[in-house]
């Protein structure tokens, strides 16, 4: 009885947190440092940054429960070379989650993938384009109540196939904000070593 009594008081005290499982509606706006690796040249600095989210579907409106969209838009430049250098990414797609404990959810994806290359400079100018479709499985884990991870890998078919593996931690500081830090990096994408390290505000609702 006494037991019942103190788990109760802990659940209506003030600011209890409680175990939950991570929350699929969110938006996050991130700064990217990004080193690139160029076949012939050796590693260029590049900084942008990376606005995304998921959200996840009403269960009325589809037969299958625990699905979400999701979309994450990266953009870096590099203007330190005499040419003006930009890389941009899209992955936008569908994906589904299965709780495998009150905390941690096993998840994967189908994405389109875009990747746009260009640079401009002295009177020249380029660019490339690659569309793509790719699949990925992951892991989201509140580890502790205020704390996340989150590690995933993609396999991406571009004329290159390549893997894109990501990791990353949050801080929630309330229900609605945290902050956090991350690592992503890409095989070879023509002819390319893409690694990103992200700083990231996340907003959840």
């Amino acid at each position: 009885m006494r037991k019942a009594v103190v788990a109760l008081a802990m659940l209506t005290l003030p600011g209890a947190v409680l175990a939950q499982s991570p929350n699929w509606n969110k938006v996050d706006a991130s700064y990217l440092d990004t080193d690139v690796g160029v076949d012939g040249v050796g590693d260029l600095s590049f900084d942008g940054f990376r606005v995304g989210g998921s959200a996840a579907i009403n269960p009325d409106l589809v037969v299958l429960d625990n699905l979400f969209v999701f979309a994450d838009f990266d953009s870096v430049s590099n203007d330190d070379s005499g040419f003006d250098l930009d890389i941009d990414f899209l992955s936008a797609g569908i994906g589904s989650y299965k709780h495998l404990t009150n905390t941690t959810d096993l998840y994967s994806t189908v994405s389109f993938e875009r990747a746009k290359f260009s640079g401009s400079g002295q009177g020249l100018s380029t660019s490339a384009s690659e569309n793509a479709w790719g699949v990925g499985v992951g892991l989201r884990s509140m580890i502790a109540p205020k704390v996340e991870v989150d590690a995933k890998v993609d396999y991406i078919a571009f004329d290159e196939d390549t893997f894109r593996f990501s990791v990353s931690a949050f801080y929630h500081a309330t229900a609605n904000l945290s902050f956090g830090l991350g690592y992503e990096t890409y095989g070879e994408v023509q002819y390319l070593d893409v690694d990103s390290l992200s700083a990231t505000v996340r907003y959840s609702f």
